[in-house]
């Protein structure tokens, strides 16, 4: 018995070697996946837009917040680099880390079809966007600088409309030839112009080509398009648009204002994952107001987290 008390010894601490290594690894790579219990085949994830006060776009606080949302676990991140300001060589490096700790990417730009600087960030962004694992997206908005310019403006005119359409065209051909696709996000535009005046995303998505992809944000057809969309029209367009949509901004919207964290919307939440779900469009990002410090938006995103799980 006694010749027997050191190999067991030896044993027992072999064993907790193991486990310290076992859950040591678990901890570098990845927590467990963030998931909802009646939609447990979404994909949460977050658009980095969110941290862009505390954390303004570079190499590395791109790597801070693929540690964090690993740590979180969360599935991918919508990677914004508003103006492409990344270079080629660090979104290379950038999707290494991102593979090292098993976090998908998708990429997006901030700009409007219709603003001067499109092709300029558009063609930087489109390099970029191909190196990262994910939704293989590459993301801006539809309509941008044409409607910050003019507070009073509610619509496209029809020239503004053609020329979206042929911009949006043009640059979805080119991000299809590169491995990617190109996706616009409804944002200012009515949902529905009167046909004769002004046009918005309905008139815009029936017009361009089939590599014209859609990326929704829940909450901008209530809060950030010049007119207020009723929620029943809102669903009517996703479900219609439901074969062209990519990913989805998920995002609130109470009285017409975007909301600090996740909560319901006037197109209530569960009729939205309903929708995604049957449809096995599973990638999700969550968007959230700016706030200047990091330990806001870190409490806000994860209050939201736990909203979804509390509710979903």
């Amino acid at each position: 018995m006694e010749k027997t008390r050191p190999i067991l010894k030896l044993m027992v601490t072999m064993a907790t070697l193991l486990l310290i290594v076992a859950f040591g690894v678990g901890h570098v790579w990845s927590a467990e996946k963030i998931a909802l219990k009646k939609y447990p085949d979404l994909k949460i994830g977050f658009t980095t837009t969110n941290f862009l006060q505390p954390l303004p776009v570079s190499m590395a606080n791109a790597k801070k917040l693929i540690d964090w949302a690993s740590d979180q676990g969360f599935a991918w991140i919508e990677l914004r680099d508003p103006s492409a300001k990344l270079t080629l060589d660090e979104c290379k490096q950038l999707a290494a880390y991102a593979r090292e700790k098993k976090m998908e990417v998708g990429y997006a730009v901030q700009v409007g079809l219709l603003d001067p600087t499109f092709w300029e960030i558009f063609f930087r962004g489109v390099a970029n966007a191909p190196v990262f694992e994910g939704p293989k997206t590459l993301r801006t908005l539809a309509a941008m600088g044409e409607f910050g310019a003019d507070p009073k403006k509610k619509a496209w005119t029809l020239t503004e409309l053609y020329k979206a359409v042929k911009t949006a065209n043009k640059a979805a051909n080119i991000a299809k030839s590169m491995g990617v696709q190109y996706v616009a996000e409804n944002s200012f535009e009515p949902l529905k112009g009167d046909g004769v005046t002004g046009f918005g995303a309905t008139e815009f998505f029936a017009n361009v080509n089939s590599n014209v992809g859609w990326q929704m944000d829940t909450a901008n057809f209530f809060a950030v398009s010049r007119v207020w969309t009723k929620p029943e029209d809102a669903q009517a367009f996703l479900e219609k648009n439901i074969g062209n949509l990519y990913y989805t901004h998920l995002k609130s919207s109470k009285e017409k204002k975007t909301t600090d964290i996740l909560g319901e919307n006037e197109l209530a939440i569960e009729t939205i994952l309903d929708i995604l779900a049957k449809n096995k469009i599973y990638y999700v990002a969550i968007e959230l107001p700016l706030k200047p410090k990091l330990e806001d938006c870190q409490n806000n995103l994860m209050k939201s987290i736990e909203f979804l799980k509390k509710n979903y």
